[in-house]
């Protein structure tokens, strides 16, 4: 099962082409206006921030790993009976679905791939593009027509992806938070949804921050990112010299935790490591500075894991995805599904009760 995307979607690497430089417009006035607002917010923030980093305790009870690990499934790579099979055997409760907004119109295809995985808590990622931003109104209803759709299978929804990167369709976090904005009153119509957003992609704090502590008028239920440690570095690599995956985690957690516009919690919604001589699978060069082998994918997977939930501060964390070859559990070349060693890993995680480090 396969569905069509537009031409500027990667169906190899399941994400928006990269954009040629000349349309990285980023030097314009709305550019600017939102640079400086998140400056200063991240300004006269940064004394409560640090106090809140330095004294940020654990704010729920740790998860059973059922509830903890999480997976993100796809109808655009292998075959769906045998997809579901494979969540069988892992044993895994949560998975994440990702859905157009300009599939607005082949719901059912979705539909039907989702029924497919009966007694599975299902969170539905809504993903924009350009046009939703250029058009908010037609976002709001896309969402609010997927929102209608699968609200007898969840009520779980993260609004956007990747809202940091420009081949998205946000050219600035103003164009995620104009989306946010047009869905605002989505609560008053399906009561019981439960909505996460940011979705911030890789560690931008900065970003995360805007979207957190602002004065506009969405409520999410969740704070959710995409947290990305560093392409071929172990989860114990630090970035700027100081932040390793349990110190982004601690950051975003105190960010969270100070937020007006989201309630505090934190789901970690995307991460995974791109394997070496995998393109054009691979969302990266494939060149091995930036990509891993297939062992230490495995290793990393389970630190991962074990790291974030030794935190205390991380609902969840689904990994993305199960099926694809350049940074998935299971290799689907050839017409054959391989089992990597990062699927072994990933069902000893919920079988073994392997997350405690």
């Amino acid at each position: 099962m396969s569905i069509e995307h537009p031409d500027w979607w990667d169906s190899h690497s399941d994400q928006p082409y990269r954009l040629k430089d000349g349309d990285k417009s980023r030097v314009r006035s709305a550019n600017l206006l939102e640079y400086a607002r998140t400056g200063l917010t991240a300004l006269a923030l940064s004394p409560l921030i640090a106090w809140r980093y330095a004294t940020l305790h654990s704010n729920h009870q740790r998860a059973a790993a059922t509830d903890f690990v999480g997976l993100g499934v796809s109808p655009d790579h292998g075959d769906p009976g045998a997809v579901s099979e494979l969540v069988e055997e892992l044993g895994v409760k949560r998975l994440l679905l990702r859905v157009p907004s300009w599939h607005v119109d082949r719901l059912d295809e979705y539909l039907d791939f989702a029924a497919r995985f009966p007694a599975r808590e299902f969170l539905i990622n809504i993903l924009q593009s350009r046009d939703s931003v250029k058009d908010p109104a037609g976002w709001a209803k896309a969402v609010e027509t997927i929102v209608d759709a699968f609200t007898p299978l969840t009520q779980e929804f993260q609004l956007g992806n990747a809202i940091n990167r420009s081949k998205w369709g946000c050219r600035h976090s103003g164009d995620y938070l104009s989306l946010l904005d047009a869905v605002a009153d989505l609560p008053m119509r399906f009561h019981n949804i439960v909505l996460a957003g940011s979705s911030v992609i890789d560690f931008e704090p900065l970003v995360t921050l805007r979207t957190l502590i602002n004065r506009h008028r969405y409520r999410l239920d969740a704070c959710s990112c995409a947290l990305y440690v560093n392409r071929r570095g172990s989860p114990r690599s630090t970035q700027y010299g100081v932040f390793d995956l349990a110190r982004k985690i601690r950051l975003i957690g105190a960010m969270t935790a100070l937020s007006n516009r989201s309630a505090n919690r934190l789901w970690i919604t995307e991460a995974n490591w791109p394997l070496l001589d995998t393109r054009p699978y691979t969302p990266n060069s494939g060149h091995p500075r930036s990509t891993v082998d297939e062992a230490t994918q495995a290793q990393y997977l389970t630190d991962y894991y074990q790291l974030a939930y030794a935190t205390g501060l991380v609902e969840r964390v689904y990994w993305w995805q199960l099926v694809n070859p350049g940074y998935g559990l299971v290799d689907h070349r050839g017409g054959q599904l391989r089992k990597m060693p990062s699927f072994t890993a990933f069902g000893q995680l919920l079988s073994n009760g392997k997350l405690g480090t």
